[in-house]
Order: structure tokens, then sequence, then C-alpha cells
């Protein structure tokens, strides 16, 4: 394994000094952490960690845990799991050894590691702000990652995951990249601006003591605006440069250093020849970093001057082992041509106004069901489909560009699924009948005298796909499970891979879902719905995204009023002849490929039918409007609306959302995105804020995203003008929302209105991440330092789970 000099922790792209707390040094619950331990490594942890969906009881190594401080937080954060801290040299193994005392955390030298750790044996990695490192010391020569990489993945056993944070370099070539002409950096005795740094920067980058490496190529181009400079430069050294004009005291020491040499492309490629499998990849973007040193400071275009707004400022995957042979991506190949279609397109005709609309049908009526079961410690387990071959989640793009970055390899994890016709096998209270149906097709043994519960039914898109999936929960009893699910559904089979079941800890699912690791929402809310359902804590990591304005006057609707129209009956909706053009079925040959050799073989191929809009986007924005009244009550603002599919399964069209809009097919990022709500909202660019990250609206019938942002300030010429292109308009108390959790709805309004709750809009709360930390720090601090790194001090690999008890219960 590469070493390198490294002498400060990366977190997501911020170098942080080590500065290890004074010996002793033990702050009483209500005192301050140790310096090192800030907001911004506490949550570079939990995001790390988040990426990681693995049972309790794994064994996670740190590559370059430097002081040790963030390796320690993690383990303190996620005691069920078992931690390696590897450190560079010895000295640093050393010191880290005598600050940080866990007793699921050891420090090894990389010199030990290579001996301790044998091949096979770790369940994850976490390789954070180090590939760079070992590229600049290796003369810049990507072999070397490669082979550390290599060596890092014989650690994993079979199937484990990696997760790595680092930086990509930019597609494009040449870039255009404006600075404000304002002299306000202090460079030794004289003060220069941004643009200055810039010139210098050119000159200077890549040293290495050869002069014939150095620097790049800047142009300087005639200003746009008075007080302004422009430069023309490789896309790859703009965004160098971002990265790093902030961190003068350190200047010196990094401009050796190159942060960027993989493009995503060539990322994908080189891991994929060594056997990886791409799970998930993605930029990222911290918004406080980007607030910080980003915004205003300068400002990044094409050569044709369309801004691109900020660049990320690191980028994420998540890499499982899988060796030879194995399935390592699913993706659209090309069109299938002369085949029949099995999806039906029909045209629904509202009778109040005559308005057409488009349904798609494929004559499936499926029923999700999460086995669960509660540990001694009061923790929610659940058993999910891991691994799920969804070839559609990379269907070639059409009619819209990949907004966010993110990529999959198409394997995902879902609640399990049976066509609703196998539920009625079950008698009424016979538990022998429930016993053969969860062994026949769920692999599970129910707890004696147990039911299949209940669970919310959610339309995927009750505008234009003909299903309402119901949910079911079942009671369980802990169990070894065959590696191959027991049911698949057809559209599933035919590619090299099944997936397999698991039994997870529900909230390290919550937490993949909240970093876009899994892109489910509908999974998200069956888990958050079974939490209110048996009165469990869960642990929301959501921020508020905005600061919520008040207004007065708001018209105002009640919980009551909503439940009771759910109750009315209304058929305004139709058959009719032909269809509205609004939507399209397609047919491709989507290919299974493996790695073989150091090649890229085909190890299976499935045709694939699913539906696209005809006219529109493929994206779609789903926007909650939030306000606050005079008495600080938050408020959200929803459409009422009659839609074709809820009347088909209830007798009743109506449905509560809020306003949604195809994303028009020429915006190309999120920044586009956002001054396109705020033009559709009329309001100042700074009131429309993502609401967590994107997900497939139905994986298994439409590639399409929603992508999902909150607006505030919005006034009478806001929001409100824009519901009345989707139906009477008004406000609803937040956490009201919440209780429509088990009422038949809308699964993309209800994510958006979970995440605003969950984020502390809808109440007070002081439960963050932080805290938490703080908290755990305390009690662990409590401790006599001779029992601190004992098993019996913090157990691991029994069912308790935590230091503290700190959490948020689901109400």
């Amino acid at each position: 394994m590469a070493q390198s000099s490294l002498k400060y922790s990366y977190i997501d792209g911020q170098r942080t000094a080590a500065l290890p707390p004074a010996d002793g040094a033990i702050p009483p619950s209500g005192q301050s952490l140790p310096p090192e331990f800030t907001s911004r490594l506490i949550r570079g942890a939990w995001f790390a960690m988040a990426h990681l969906v693995l049972p309790r009881g794994s064994t996670i190594a740190n590559i370059n845990s430097g002081s040790g401080a963030f390796i320690f937080a993690i383990a303190l954060l996620n005691p069920q799991h078992s931690y390696i801290g590897i450190c560079n040299t010895a000295r640093e193994m050393r010191s880290a050894q005598k600050k940080y005392i866990l007793p699921n955390l050891r420090f090894l030298s990389a010199n030990e590691a290579r001996v301790q750790i044998k091949p096979n044996s770790l369940d994850g990695i976490l390789n954070i702000f180090n590939l760079h490192e070992i590229y600049s010391q290796a003369r810049c020569n990507d072999k070397a990652v490669i082979a550390s990489l290599e060596e890092q993945f014989a650690w994993l056993k079979p199937e484990g995951v990696m997760f790595v944070q680092d930086y990509i370099q930019p597609e494009s070539s040449y870039v255009q990249m404006e600075f404000p002409e304002e002299k306000n950096i202090l460079r030794g005795e004289q003060l220069i601006s941004a643009a200055d740094l810039l010139v210098e920067y050119s000159q200077r980058a890549r040293p290495f003591d050869d002069p014939a490496y150095r620097g790049f190529y800047l142009e300087e181009l005639p200003a746009r605006f008075p007080r302004t400079r422009l430069f023309r430069l490789p896309a790859k050294w703009a965004y160098e440069f971002a990265l790093r004009k902030d961190d003068l005291a350190h200047w010196e020491d990094e401009l050796h250093k190159e942060y960027t040499f993989y493009t995503e492309r060539d990322f994908r490629r080189s891991m994929r020849s060594i056997g990886a499998r791409a799970l998930y990849t993605a930029p990222h973007w911290d918004e406080t970093e980007i607030k910080n040193r980003f915004d205003k400071k300068f400002r990044i275009m094409t050569e044709d001057g369309t801004c691109k707004g900020p660049p990320p400022t690191s980028f994420v995957s998540v890499l499982q082992k899988m060796g030879s042979k194995k399935s390592l991506v699913l993706q659209e190949r090309r069109p299938v041509r002369d085949k029949d279609a099995s999806m039906r397109i029909i045209a629904m005709r509202d009778d109040m106004n005559g308005t057409l609309m488009d349904v798609v049908c494929r004559g499936l009526e499926m029923t999700e069901i999460l086995p669960y079961r509660v540990t001694g410690s009061g923790r929610l387990h659940i058993y999910v489909h891991e691994g799920l071959p969804r070839g559609l989640a990379n269907a070639v793009p059409r009619s819209g560009h990949n907004l966010d970055g993110k990529k999959w390899s198409g394997h995902m994890l879902e609640a399990m699924s049976v066509p609703q016709e196998y539920i009625h096998e079950i008698g009424e209270k016979d538990y022998k009948s429930l016993l053969k149906f969860s062994q026949r097709y769920l692999g599970v043994r129910p707890e004696s005298l147990a039911e299949l519960e209940d669970g919310p039914g959610f339309y995927p898109a009750p505008d234009s796909i003909d299903e309402r999936i119901e949910t079911k929960y079942l009671r369980v009893q802990k169990s070894r499970l065959s590696s191959t699910p027991r049911f698949l559904p057809e559209e599933m089979k035919g590619f090299s891979t099944l997936g397999g079941i698991r039994e997870l800890d529900a909230q390290t699912i919550l937490n993949a879902i909240g970093v876009g690791l899994i892109p489910s929402s509908r999974l998200e809310l069956q888990i958050l719905a079974l939490y209110q359902k048996l009165e469990i804590d869960y642990e929301p990591w959501a921020d508020c995204p905005l600061s919520i304005g008040e207004e007065d006057g708001v018209e105002e609707t009640s919980l009551q009023k909503i439940i009771a129209r759910l109750a009315e009956t209304d058929e305004r909706y139709t058959e009719t002849r032909g269809t509205a053009g609004q939507l399209k079925t397609v047919q491709s040959m989507f290919v299974d490929e493996g790695q073989s050799g150091g090649g890229i073989e085909g190890l299976a191929c499935k045709d694939i039918e699913f539906v696209i809009p005809e006219q529109s986007g493929i994206n779609t924005a789903v926007v909650l409007p939030l306000t606050r009244k005079i008495n600080g009550e938050v408020m959200a603002g929803i459409v009422e609306q009659f839609l074709p599919v809820p009347q088909r399964y209830k007798g009743n069209g109506y449905i509560v959302s809020c306003p949604s809009f195809p994303i028009p097919k020429e915006i190309e990022n999120l920044e586009q995105i956002k001054r396109f709500i705020a033009d559709k909202f009329e309001v100042p660019f700074e009131c429309v804020a993502r609401m967590g990250e994107s997900y497939f609206c139905h994986v298994g019938v439409t590639p399409q995203r929603i992508y999902p942002f909150a607006v505030t300030t919005a006034g009478t010429k806001g929001w409100r003008k824009v519901g009345r292109t989707h139906g009477v308009t008004q406000y609803c108390p937040l956490y009201m929302l919440n209780k429509l959790l088990y009422l038949d709805n809308y699964h993309s309004f209800m994510k958006v209105a979970a995440l605003a709750y969950t984020s502390a809009l809808g109440r007070n709360t002081m439960h963050t991440m932080e805290q938490k930390f703080s908290t755990s720090y305390a009690a662990l601090k409590s401790q006599p330092l001779s029992v601190r790194g004992s098993v019996e001090s913090m157990p691991v690999t029994t069912e308790h789970d935590s230091y503290s008890s700190l959490s948020y219960k689901s109400a």
C-alpha cells in the first residue's frame, strides 16, 4: 500500500490541522469538545459511514488515519462495528493509540497492516482524500493508485465494500473563469486578488523541480463587466484552483500535488478492470463550502459563456469487490424493434374540464413486504432484497440530462415484493398458512402468532402509472438467510445476478437513502411508517436548508378536511379512445457486464420494456413551499388534485400533493434547476434549496428521476400562482402532513414532507449529529481510563448499540 506524507485530516476537501486534545483533558457534559472535533469533522464522519450499508458486527478499516480523530469519531458514532485505523507511520499510530481509546477501535501502522490484516477479512474500507496523495507522490502515475487499490481490495471479503471520497477531473477541455477584481488576499505583506493568485498558480503548479513540467495554459480575455477579470484555461486547472485557493496556510506544501487525475469515465473503467462493482458514484456539493468559498468568489462558464454552476467539492463512490465473471453493471445497449408491447397506454378524460391524461398499464398488482424484528436494545432491523437487478437505472438519457451526475451499477436495495394474489393464500389468523407463505416466498420464519400488518399504500405516479403498491409488515424471528431470494418478479429475471436477502439496521438504510446511495423514496417512507407504528426512536440527520420567512393571512386547511375529502366518491375520469400523446413505450436490450482477464465480458442480456414522456423532459421537480405563521408554526403549501389512478383504486381521484413540473430538456445542472424554480415561483434564487437527493419515480417502469426542492418566502405572486396550474393550493401545518403517512398518497410528496418534518422545520428540536457525538463522548470520558478500551465498556457484537440513547421520537 502506497504511503502518504499527509500531516492533516482531510474532510470533504477542507484540510483540518490534526490538533490533539491536551493529555487528560476530559470535557464534562455541557462543556466544549476538544478542538479537533469540529462540526465539520463529525458530519464528515457520519457522511462517510452512511455510504457503507453493512450488517452489525462488521470490521472496517480506514486508510491513512492521520491523527486518528476522524476514525475515532466514526467508531464513537457507530459502536455496532469494529474499526482499524491505519496510520502511515509508527509514530502516528502510537500517538493515536494514546489519545483515542475505544473498545471497537484499534490502530495499526501501514507496515503492521500489511502483516496483520489477512486477505478476505474486512467487510468495509474507508478511503478518504487519499488517492490524489498517492498519485502525486508517484509523480502523477495512476498505476500507483491502481496498485494501492488492488492491495486494499485483497483485504476485503467477497462482496465487501469500499467508500472512496476524493476529486474527479472534469470531462470538458477548456472553460472560462471570472473573478471580481478585489484585492483581499494577504500574500506575504501584500494584498492581491484571486485573479492575481491564479496567474501565479499557472506559473508554479506541479513543479517537482522540473521547469518543463511546471504550470499550465492561462489566457486572459477582455472583461465582460467593469471591475472583473476573465480567463480561459483548462477545466482541470480551473477546478484545481477553486479547491485550493483559500488554503494559503498550506499553499506551498500543496503546489506539487494534483488533486484531479481521473475523469469519471476513466475511474469507472479502471475499477472494472480490478473486478470492482461501482455501486454508486456521484459528485458531492457541500453547501457550507460552496457558500463560504465559491459563491460570489468566482464563476466558471463554458467557452460560449454559459454558467456551469459551482464545481463539486468532492466526488464519492461506493465500490464492491466482485471478482471475475460477476455482474458489475447493468445498462441499456440498443433498441429492440418489431416486438409486441406488453404495456398499454390509455387516455383518461376528466369529464369536469375535458382534460386528457395518458396512463400506462402493465397489469401487475404488487405488495411489498418488510419482515422486521426488534433487537434486545430496541433497535429496528428489517430484511430487504439487496442487489436487485434494475437495468433501467442505466437507461440511455432521453429528453434531459443527468442533472446531479449520480450513477448506479443497477444493483438496487428494495423491499421484498410478491404479487398481491399471493397474499390471498394466507388465511385469516392462520399461522400455518402464514408460515408456509413466509418460508416459500420470503425465506423467513414469522414470530409465533404473528400476522401480516398493514402499512402505507403508494402511487408511484398517480397521474401516469396505473399502479398502487401496498405495504405489509411481518414480525419475524432472527434467522440465517439464504443468499438467494425465494421469489423474483418476472421483470427481473434473465440477468446473471438475483441479489440476496439481508438483515440490516433500519437506521443504516435511512442514512444511505439520505446521502443518495439508495435512490428510493418509497422504502424510506415504509421504514418511517414502521418506526411510527412501533413507536421506536430514529435519528434524522437532515438539516433545514432554508431560513423560513414569516407570512400572515395564509389560507389554511386542516387534516380533518383532507381526510373527509379522501372518503368522498368522485369518478370524474373515464377511459376514452386513443392516447393523448404524452407517453410512449420503449423496448431495449439491457446487458449485464462483468470482468474477465482484465477485459469486459457480457454475462447476460434481457429485453426490457419501459415508458418515457413523449414531449416533456424525463426529469421532474417536486417543490414543497414553506412559510411560517406569525406564531412561529411552519406551514407547507399543498396542492389538492383529482387524478385518474387513485380513482381506479378507491373510487375517488382526490389526492394531496405539492407543485411539480417537468424540468426543461435544456437544463443541464442543479444550479440551472434552482434558477428555473426561482423564476417559476417568482422568488429570489436564495429562496430555493434542495430537499434531499434525487431518486427514481418507479425504476421498474420508467427511468424518470425526481428532484425534490423546497421554496420559501413565496408571496402571492409566487407559489400560489404556480399552484393554479396544479389545482387549488392551500397551506397545511407541516407536522400534520406526517400523519398522512398511512393514507394512500403520492410518495414523492410524502418524501419531501417527511424530509421537511425530520429537518426540524415542523417542531423545535435539539437533536443534532454534533449533540449525539458530544453526549457519547462525555459518557465515554466519564468512565475510568482503565476500562475505556475494554470490551465491557461498549459491547460491539451484542445488541447494545450506543453509549447514548439520544434520538428522535417518531410521532
